[in-house]
């Protein structure tokens, strides 16, 4: 998340005038945040729509708050300012601050921040996001899930259309559960997927020798990016896969 977030910095478009027109239409948002003592607590994906017109937005939200799974809906309001700088108020909420950027926002709440990657005119369909993808996840796994402690992962993954019009996955993983380490050679995975029309998705990983890992993602980028959390109880794990070769 932090490599992610600097990028995403790094495009800020510091020298552009800026309105609420800034941000309009639908963006893909990763975002994640601790506990008052600085303990990963929550990891979300969401998919955030603007209207700059009424300065509004609606939000539907996947996260795992302390490893519990849930599904989220909110509005609220938004303003930007010239400067690229501006806050939205969720209904009911505590207003969270806003960076606009070349390709999205950043954006910073009580102990959580994130970053968002505009949807783009992607073709969300299982075909219309098959390729070959960069794949990373960093995060913890708590209590009840089959290992215990940090998790990292990266990995290359193809994602192709079966005969049946199914999505599958295959490809390999590295990375590191706790003190266990993984190599690309141990670690050949399959899988399977599925686009919704309104690119949202799912995803199920399943590494030689391990469990399946489950994800939740939204398409952004036109169909280069997925942003994407895992949704398998007593994780805290956020990712992303981007297209390559």
């Amino acid at each position: 998340m932090i490599v992610l977030a600097s990028f995403a910095l790094s495009s800020a478009a510091w020298a552009a005038t800026c309105s609420n027109a800034s941000l309009s239409g639908t963006y893909g948002f990763l975002h994640d945040g601790t506990d008052s003592n600085g303990t990963p607590a929550t990891a979300a994906v969401s998919q955030i729509t603007f209207d700059p017109t009424p300065g509004t937005f609606t939000v539907t939200t996947k996260a795992s708050h302390d490893g519990v799974i849930a599904t989220e809906f909110l509005t609220g309001t938004y303003t930007i300012a010239s400067n690229c700088t501006g806050a939205g108020t969720p209904t009911g909420g505590i207003p969270f601050s806003i960076v606009v950027t070349s390709t999205g926002f950043l954006a910073v709440h009580a102990f959580s921040e994130g970053f968002a990657v505009k949807q783009g005119p992607a073709t969300c369909t299982s075909a219309g996001v098959k390729g070959s993808y960069g794949f990373e996840t960093t995060g913890v796994y708590l209590a009840g899930a089959p290992t215990i402690g940090p998790v990292v992962f990266i990995g290359k993954l193809k994602l192709a259309v079966n005969a049946s019009g199914e999505g599958v996955i295959s490809g390999r993983i590295s990375g590191a559960e706790d003190a266990t380490t993984m190599t690309f050679a141990e670690e050949p995975v399959t899988g399977s997927y599925e686009v919704g029309v309104d690119c949202r998705g799912r995803a199920t990983i399943a590494p030689k020798g391990l469990s399946e890992m489950h994800f939740h993602f939204v398409v952004v980028d036109g169909g280069n990016e997925m942003l994407a959390i895992q949704t398998d109880a007593d994780t805290i794990v956020s990712g992303s896969l981007a297209k390559g070769n």
